[in-house]
């Protein structure tokens, strides 16, 4: 299985699913979203290299974490 590289999500696209949902958003909701996702989909790569299948979810939601904690502090 195959996974984009970070930061691989196309901003465009992206507005344009949400858009085409009825939901008005400006550029910064657009990247928020896209942080978001991109976070996610690191978090899912790095368990696909997890040796341990107890651990998984919990692992995922650390990562989440610790994502989001380095950003804040920035």
């Amino acid at each position: 299985m195959s996974v984009p590289a970070r930061g691989a999500i196309d901003r465009a696209a992206l507005e344009k699913l949400i858009v085409d949902t009825g939901v008005s958003v400006n550029a910064d909701d657009v990247d928020a979203v896209a942080r978001s996702l991109d976070r996610i989909q690191s978090a899912a790569a790095t368990l696909l290299q997890s040796l341990s299948f107890d651990e998984t979810d919990e692992r995922f939601y650390r990562l989440l974490d610790a994502d989001f904690a380095e950003e804040v502090g920035r």
